[in-house]
């Protein structure tokens, strides 16, 4: 059974906030995620690496953290293609320049609203999240989708670490450069494969036509 919600019906949508200074940064503490900073974890992943917010911060302005697994936007730019999309591994703060969205995983798990955001066109500017409308499964129907979609997206999202391990391989094995090429040649066209299946399930999955 399908049934349509409207986002902040099944999700909290929260606007950071914080307008950080430096003063309030230490080694220790909850990772801030700044619209700057997010491209980053988009190319390394390593939230470990964000600047972190101490106690003193927190008890003078009472800042509540977002939760593992909230959705984390931009503000800006979502119309682009390139539209910065994250999934919270911890807990973090967000800036005043981020949008946080905090699902409901009794209705609609965290991962099939990720992959739901990587698909839908957003035309306007970030309030219009409020008032979108998506179709949601069962749970273990979307569980069945995202095991799918997942296994895709870390193929491509491990696709520049790869490409560079196999370029680099001519340097170790000079009888075998053509060999090499060749192979490199072959997994660049296997990536632009996977690319196209996953954004193909995704209009399947998210338009009704993959049951």
């Amino acid at each position: 059974m399908v049934k349509r919600y409207r986002l902040d019906e099944v999700a909290k949508i929260e606007e950071g906030k914080i307008v950080p200074k430096k003063k309030y940064f230490t080694n220790v503490g909850v990772p801030l995620i700044t619209a700057e900073n997010l491209k980053k974890l988009m190319l390394n992943g390593d939230i470990e690496q964000l600047p972190k917010v101490n106690n003193t911060f927190k008890k003078h302005f009472k800042c509540a953290p977002v939760p593992a697994k909230t959705i984390i936007l931009t503000k800006a730019n979502l119309k682009e293609t390139n539209k910065y999309i994250y999934q919270c591994e911890t807990e973090t703060y967000i800036a005043n320049d981020i949008v946080a969205i905090i699902p409901n995983e009794t209705i609609i798990l965290s991962d099939y609203l990720l992959h739901f955001l990587r698909w839908y066109q957003i035309n306007k500017e970030w309030h219009h999240l409020y008032h979108i409308s998506i179709d949601i499964p069962m749970i273990d129907n979307q569980h069945r989708k995202v095991q799918i979609l997942n296994k895709i997206h870390l193929l491509l999202k491990n696709k520049e670490s790869l490409m560079i391990a196999v370029e680099g391989l001519p340097q170790h094995f000079n009888n075998f450069s053509m060999q090499i090429e060749n192979h490199s040649q072959n997994l660049q066209h296997g990536f632009n494969r996977a690319q196209h299946i996953y954004n193909i399930m995704l209009h399947k999955i998210f338009k009704g036509e993959l049951k």
